[in-house]
């Protein structure tokens, strides 16, 4: 996901650029392949920051910042990245206005979320609604609209990826956060892996679908 919303990048970089959610740099790897004149990397997390700092060569002119991007005033920025972020905000319209605030005129807003059809089948085989809300890409394009900033680019993506067996694909899930297994009733947890074996199953093994959005945003005069 990062390396396809690494594609939509400028090439070359503006001056200032602002990375939300940058977690432990999958992301700002990419944007460390071009030359940066100044750059605000930000997370939530303070953990997640140490792992980046001490992981990754940061130029100089890298400033961190903790906290929650939706309560941070930025200013000044040509480009904001956020990959696989906005689903996780509360206000995500809210935050859009916002991020428009802290573009410069023309300046770009380039992020990717997860559509409704993300993990549909675990969230079927479980009896489950989405812990988050993921949005049709309608209701996305209306909150842009909204926001004030006009869509440059938008794209969408289907990935099918397949596991050895259910427990395989839980594990994964659990591992990057997106596995709400606290949801599932006691006792519950092998009748959904035998219930997802039987509906789900492939010859390539058990299956699970990601509806990935990526978008290209400018801002209005």
């Amino acid at each position: 996901m990062a390396e396809r919303m690494a594609s939509f990048l400028p090439d070359p970089l503006p001056d200032n650029i602002l990375e939300i959610g940058c977690g432990t740099g999958l992301f700002t790897r990419h944007l460390l392949t071009q030359p940066i004149r100044q750059l605000i990397l930000n997370d939530i997390a303070p953990g997640m920051l140490e792992i980046l700092n001490n992981s990754i060569s940061l130029p100089e002119n890298t400033k961190i910042v903790s906290g929650n991007a939706e309560r941070i005033d930025f200013e000044n920025m040509d480009l904001v990245c956020a990959n696989a972020v906005f689903q996780w905000f509360r206000k995500p319209q809210e935050t859009l206005k916002k991020l428009n605030c802290a573009l410069k005129n023309k300046g770009e807003l380039i992020f990717s979320t997860f559509g409704p059809k993300t993990l549909l089948e675990f969230r079927e085989a479980a009896n489950l609604t989405s812990p988050i809300d993921l949005y049709t890409n309608d209701a996305w394009k209306k909150m842009i609209h909204d926001s004030g900033f006009v869509i440059k680019n938008f794209e969408i993506e289907i990935r099918k990826i397949f596991f050895p067996s259910t427990l395989t694909l839980l594990k994964n899930l659990q591992q990057i956060g997106a596995a709400p297994i606290r949801m599932v009733k006691t006792g519950g947890l092998r009748k959904l892996m035998r219930d997802y074996d039987s509906r789900f199953s492939t010859p390539q093994g058990v299956y699970a679908t990601w509806e990935l959005y990526y978008f290209t945003l400018t801002r209005g005069n």
